[in-house]
């Protein structure tokens, strides 16, 4: 069996935008209300009730999710094929 070839920009690219769709979805499936209330039980973690620590642990992963997004999708500096500069 060939190894699969490395994952070229585009299809990295691609990978990011549907992972772009996918990260508020995952948010919002993570804040409703059934899913919060499986963390509505009495116990604390370091003296902190364990809701309080999902939320904050998934707003916290979301936020890095999007940054790591906002990296991977960010604008990027596009030279031409004939290698001019682009006009802006």
């Amino acid at each position: 069996m060939a190894p699969e070839p490395p994952h070229t920009p585009p299809e990295r690219a691609a990978r990011a935008r549907d992972a772009a769709v996918a990260l508020p979805l995952v948010g919002l499936f993570l804040l409703l209300p059934p899913v919060i209330t499986l963390f509505a039980v009495p116990g604390d973690v370091a003296g902190v009730p364990r809701i309080v620590v999902y939320l904050f642990g998934v707003w916290l992963a979301l936020v890095a999710g999007a940054a790591l997004l906002g990296r991977a999708l960010g604008p990027r500096a596009h030279t031409p094929p004939d290698g001019r500069a682009p006009l802006d």
